[in-house]
């Protein structure tokens, strides 16, 4: 297995403010460091044939550690990892090396994760055995806000993950909707939403989860009390490819498709002059009115070609003309 080295590139410090994306105009209020981002743009490289550097503890700096001891963090709000995804950023780590560390606190076993999940999983993919990590004095709250944070603004959440990630630091921070929605720099509202994601059946969270529905199909099947009603809803949507518009509907009808028309009501008086007509042609005759006053059609069936060459004849006609 590799082991990872470290080549400085700049002076140790945390990402240029300027280059980091922004959420909203609270976010820094959440937290007090940068997060590093997926983009090659800090100091330490790990490559795949490195000499061993001594190890450093001071806060902030970068430091080697091996990736056994660096425990998942234990808030992340991610579940799903793309595994396609994961396996070309290893491909890219095993001929480029690590170029963006990850933020780790200590631990009583030695290192817990705070942000960089993605790269830890993909380096331990690319078999090194080491990584740069940029040590953090972070309390667990600010551990769980940091990774929320991080995905937010990658948006690599699904909706149901996103929701979670709302109601934990809302828990660990003691904060309202209101409260919180102020500190991301987001509509209440928004928030609200994604929290009823919450109190939906398990079912209808896995296909948020998954991706069979969207958000917005979330939002409206979140208004449906009765859950049996709520999951058959969502198994429609799913089976017939539902727009959020058309579940919208379906919601408002009372939520069964609209039956079909039924066909209008042949008059006796049309059912006598079909027999008549069928029994003069010596073939099945349909007489269909149109909507339109009127207009209609005649139809005749036959079923075989002498006796469309018959009807012809009788018409004064051949199949030639």
């Amino acid at each position: 297995m590799a082991k990872a080295d470290l080549r400085e590139r700049s002076p140790m410090s945390t990402p240029v403010q300027k280059n980091r994306p922004r959420l909203g105009r609270g976010l820094g209020s959440l937290i007090s460091v940068d997060l590093p981002q997926e983009e090659p743009s800090t100091e330490i490289v790990s490559s795949p044939n490195p000499p061993r550097p001594a190890d450093t503890s001071v806060w902030g700096q970068g430091m080697l550690v091996p990736v056994a001891q660096i425990a998942p963090n234990p808030h992340q709000p991610r579940r799903n990892f793309d595994e396609g995804s994961l396996r070309e950023l290893a491909d890219s780590i095993r001929s480029s090396g690590l170029i963006q560390p990850v933020i780790v606190r200590r631990s009583t076993s030695g290192f817990e994760l705070v942000a960089g999940e993605r790269r830890l999983r993909a380096a331990k993919l690319a078999g090194l055995e080491s990584i740069p990590v940029i040590l953090r004095n972070v309390d667990a709250i600010a551990q769980a806000q940091m990774a929320l944070i991080e995905n937010i603004q990658r948006q690599d959440l699904n909706p149901i993950e996103r929701a979670q990630g709302y109601r934990n630091i809302m828990q660990q921070l003691g904060l309202t909707q209101a409260e919180l929605a102020s500190r991301l720099g987001e509509d209440r509202s928004s928030i609200a939403n994604y929290l009823r994601l919450l109190d939906l059946a398990e079912p209808v969270r896995d296909m948020l989860r998954d991706g069979r529905l969207s958000l917005g199909h979330g939002k409206l099947l979140a208004g449906v009390s009765d859950i049996l009603e709520q999951q058959r809803l969502a198994d429609l949507t799913v089976s017939q490819g539902l727009s959020v518009r058309n579940l919208e509907r379906l919601i408002q009808a009372g939520g069964s498709p609209p039956a079909p028309k039924a066909p209008a009501a042949v008059s006796p008086h049309i059912r006598d002059l079909e027999k008549s007509l069928s029994r003069q042609l010596g073939m099945r005759v349909q007489v269909r009115s149109s909507s339109r006053k009127g207009r209609g059609s005649l139809v005749i069936h036959y079923a075989s070609l002498d006796q469309f060459d018959d009807l012809l004849s009788r018409l004064g006609l051949t199949a030639d003309q």
